[in-house]
């Protein structure tokens, strides 16, 4: 499993669609490591928007009891990202569970989207919520 630098996407005009040779590197539900603040978050793509050079990316948190990452949308919600900032595109694996908690899932019919991410991550990465 690899960690990939992100290529730039082509900020072009909202009537031109990218030919072949221009495709946009960052697509939704990648993973991907983009500049935050002062630091390095990992999150998911919700959107990508070619026009003005950004994309949306929901904030993931590793679990420290199972490794796996997870959505950060109660502690922090998504975040409109520039393009030039996603500094990687991750491979990871998506699967779901049943959510673990029995007070609001008492039958255990609600599930949770979870990320398994193989690779070797850069410093200074946020893992924490």
């Amino acid at each position: 499993r690899t960690v990939r630098p992100a290529r730039r996407a082509p900020i072009v005009a909202s009537s031109h669609r990218a030919g072949a040779n221009e495709a946009v590197d960052v697509m939704e539900w990648d993973v991907v490591v983009f500049r935050d603040g002062d630091g390095l978050s990992v999150g998911k793509v919700e959107s990508v928007r070619v026009d003005d050079g950004t994309c949306v990316c929901q904030p993931l948190f590793q679990e420290e009891d199972s490794g796996v990452w997870l959505e950060a949308t109660y502690t922090r919600g998504a975040k409109t990202v520039r393009l030039g900032d996603v500094a990687a595109i991750l491979d990871a694996d998506f699967a779901q569970r049943m959510a673990p908690d029995r007070v609001s899932n008492p039958h255990g019919e609600h599930a949770e989207d979870f990320w398994e991410i193989p690779a070797d991550l850069p410093d200074g990465v946020r893992r924490g919520e």
